[in-house]
């Protein structure tokens, strides 16, 4: 303790006074401020007062003397227009000299600031480059501005709305690439506008709803061709367009769906020529609509189902000739139709399968006359499909029998009578008592046990032979037929007795069985079978055609 008291006791008289000094210089700083406001004050009221008698008051620039007293006032004035201009300058002063308020992004100042500013980045993110520059209202993007990219880049340019782009604007990417130019609503795109690509061509121009192509609007490829003119829904085509392929040329011209054909519209190929029009229903043929050839001939006018034909249809050929009339099921005729030759008359009228005679059909002459009423099975004659068929269909098929004869043993085999007659010029008579007997029977009717008859359609140059099915006595079945007509005849035999080689099939599947057999006076016959079927031609020997076709089973 003593120690200290020695040292502050030799120590504080040469400290003293320079401490005393040091707090004279601190009270004397304090007071600077004050002390040089009323050190200006009294040199201004010393100018102020003063006479300018003496050129001690003047300074001399070039050949003249100008006044100290207006150097200072100039100078004063300067000083203050350079405080108000550029150190705290007043808001009528920035919007005078077109100066732009700086406001820090996401600052408390910034939340009730309205009018023309430049908004910065927040510091802590070390980046100065403006955020936006244009009008603001408490804070929040309203009327014209420009918003920046991270990288400084515009972003976008237009109208505001409570921080949204609403109104007309340019949208740009990040490297200053022009996106979109038109109308926003809530920051997304509505109304009138256009959509660009990174190298600044024009994609889309039209019509934006929510974002997306919607109303009526124009889709172009990179090369700059129309793609597609026409409404839009959703981005996608809807209502009515026009698609166009390469080099401009309409390839669909009618009403879309989600971007697919659908309702109404016209279908053309890469020259522009028409292929199809009619309806459309995701993107393939359906309902009405006609079909065209390359040439711009009809190839088919109806029905359509997934671009098939498939309904009522006719199909043409090139020459725009109707070659089938119809129902069609999946693109093939299948059903009842007809079919016409090349120059447009009718050849046959039937049952078709795929595009071919199968089932019941007739085939007609070059006059139109009935020429052959028969089965057919993928597009061959089938005349074994009358084989077990009951008197009660046979008249559902063919109608009611011109003739029905009452036939036993002894008479000869349906047709052989006329055949007969025809050889010696002597027309056969009329069996009254066996017609009587089959009006009183009835064609349709069950026949009784052993009876015969003879059922026969001389339009068609048919007749039909009928007795007690073996399974069941009470119903008659037809159990053999003829064909006599020479017309009918003719078409048949080329086929059926056409042989490359006798001991092998000929190309319609018929066998020979027996060659030259003779069948009285001036006769002979051929049989061929085909499966179960017998099929017996009867040749007079002066001629090389037949006159008389017999069909029976073999079983």
């Amino acid at each position: 303790m003593e120690p200290i008291k020695t040292i502050e006791k030799v120590l504080k008289p040469i400290v003293a006074p320079f401490i005393g000094h040091i707090m004279k210089a601190i009270l004397t700083v304090g007071r600077l401020p004050k002390l040089a406001i009323i050190k200006f004050q009294q040199m201004m009221r010393t100018m102020l007062q003063t006479r300018e008698s003496s050129l001690k008051n003047y300074v001399l620039i070039g050949s003249y003397y100008i006044s100290k007293r207006l150097l200072i006032f100039i100078l004063l004035f300067l000083l203050v227009l350079a405080f108000f201009i550029f150190i705290r300058p007043p808001a009528i002063v920035n919007k005078w000299l077109n100066r732009v308020p700086v406001l820090q992004e996401n600052s408390p100042k910034l939340g009730s600031f309205s009018g023309n500013g430049k908004i910065v980045a927040d510091p802590k993110k070390d980046k100065k480059e403006a955020r936006y520059v244009g009008d603001l209202v408490d804070g929040l993007y309203s009327g014209k501005g420009k918003l920046y990219h991270d990288n400084g880049v515009l972003a976008y340019e237009g109208d505001y709305e409570k921080g949204l782009r609403n109104g007309n604007g340019a949208l740009y990417d990040e490297q200053g690439h022009l996106i979109y130019k038109g109308a926003f609503t809530a920051d997304v795109y509505n109304g009138a506008g256009a959509m660009y690509d990174e190298k600044q061509r024009v994609i889309y121009t039209g019509e934006f709803q929510n974002g997306k192509f919607g109303g009526a609007g124009k889709l172009y490829v990179p090369s700059g061709d129309l793609l597609y003119e026409g409404a839009f829904n959703g981005g996608m085509y809807n209502g009515a367009g026009k698609l166009f392929s390469s080099g401009g040329i309409t390839q669909y011209e009618g009403e879309f769906s989600a971007s697919l054909y659908n309702g109404a519209g016209k279908l053309f190929d890469s020259k522009g020529i028409l292929l199809y029009e009619g309806g459309f229903k995701n993107g393939s043929y359906s309902g009405e609509g006609t079909e065209f050839y390359p040439s711009g001939m009809m190839k088919y006018k109806g029905q359509f189902l997934v671009g098939l034909y498939n309904g009522e249809g006719t199909s043409f050929d090139e020459k725009g000739v109707p070659r089938l009339k119809g129902a069609f099921q999946s693109g093939a005729l299948t059903g009842v139709g007809e079919a016409y030759d090349e120059l447009g008359k009718l050849v046959y009228k039937g049952d078709f399968k795929a595009s071919v005679y199968d089932g019941l059909g007739t085939l007609f002459d070059a006059d139109g006359a009935p020429l052959l009423r028969s089965f057919w099975a993928g597009g061959a004659v089938s005349l074994q499909g009358f084989i077990g068929l009951s008197s009660k269909k046979v008249e559902d098929l063919l109608g009611k029998p011109a003739e029905v004869t009452l036939q036993d043993d002894s008479v000869m085999l349906a047709g052989q009578e006329a055949a007969v007659a025809d050889a010696s010029g002597v027309a056969p008579a009329a069996d009254a008592a066996g017609a009587g007997a089959a009006d009183a029977a009835g064609a349709g009717a069950g026949a009784a046990a052993g009876v015969k008859l003879l059922l026969s359609y001389p339009a068609y140059q048919l007749s039909l032979l009928v007795e007690p099915s073996k399974t069941n006595p009470k119903e008659a079945v037809v159990t053999s037929l003829s064909i006599w007509g020479s017309k009918p005849l003719a078409l048949l035999q080329p086929g059926i007795e056409t042989f490359k080689k006798l001991n092998e099939p000929n190309d319609a599947g018929y066998s020979i069985m027996e060659l030259e057999v003779g069948a009285g006076a001036g006769a002979y016959k051929n049989s061929y079978f085909k499966g179960d079927y017998l099929f017996t031609f009867t040749h007079f020997n002066r001629t090389k055609e037949a006159h008389l076709l017999q069909v029976s089973s073999t079983k």
